[in-house]
C-alpha cells in the first residue's frame, strides 16, 4: 500500500474518531432539550410576574453555549449580556453564579480572572438525573429576583 492510502486511511479514522465522540458523550449523558428550556423560561417569566418585574432569562447547554433566550418587554439592553454571563457562568463551572459574587465580595479579587465567570448572582445550574445539562441565567433589577427565580426555574426539571 503507498504512503497516499495510509494517509487516507488514517485521515478517515481519525475523523470518524472526532466526529462520533460527541454522539458518543450524548448516548451515555442526559441531554437538555427545547421543551425543557421553555418550562424553565416559563417558570422565570411566572415568578417575575409574581413579583411586578421585568428582565431577561437564558438558558444555555452543558458546554455554555446559547440554547433559549428571552428578553422581557421593558427590560434594559444590559440584562441581555448578563442574564447569558450568569448562565454560561454556572453551566460552566456546575455552581450557581452567586458562588462568585460571594467570593468577589469575601476579598478573592482573583475570581475576576476566572474565565468566562460572571461574579452576580441569578445563574443557576440544570441538572438532569443528577448531571449538569446546562444553566439559567436572570437579569432583573434587583439582585433578590436573580437569585430566587433562577432557583426555582431549575427546580422545574426535577
Amino acid at each position: 500500500m503507498s504512503v497516499n492510502k495510509h494517509t487516507a486511511r488514517a485521515v478517515i479514522c481519525v475523523s470518524a474518531l472526532l466526529f462520533s465522540a460527541p454522539s458518543v458523550y450524548a448516548a451515555g449523558h442526559p441531554q437538555l432539550d427545547n421543551a425543557q428550556a421553555a418550562k424553565v423560561i416559563d417558570s422565570v417569566k411566572a415568578t417575575l410576574a409574581e413579583q411586578h418585574s421585568t428582565g431577561c432569562v437564558a438558558v444555555v447547554d452543558a458546554s455554555g453555549s446559547l440554547l433559549a433566550f428571552q428578553r422581557l418587554d421593558g427590560s434594559p439592553a444590559g440584562c441581555v449580556d448578563a442574564s447569558i454571563g450568569k448562565a454560561r457562568t454556572s453551566a460552566l463551572y456546575h455552581a450557581p453564579s452567586l458562588k462568585f459574587m460571594q467570593r468577589l465580595q469575601g476579598g478573592e479579587t482573583t475570581v475576576l480572572a476566572i474565565p468566562h465567570a460572571v461574579a452576580l448572582g441569578g445563574g443557576f445550574p440544570l441538572t438532569l438525573d443528577g448531571e449538569v445539562v446546562g444553566a439559567v441565567g436572570v437579569s432583573t433589577p434587583k439582585q433578590d429576583i436573580d437569585n430566587q427565580s433562577s432557583e426555582k426555574a431549575a427546580s422545574v426539571l426535577k
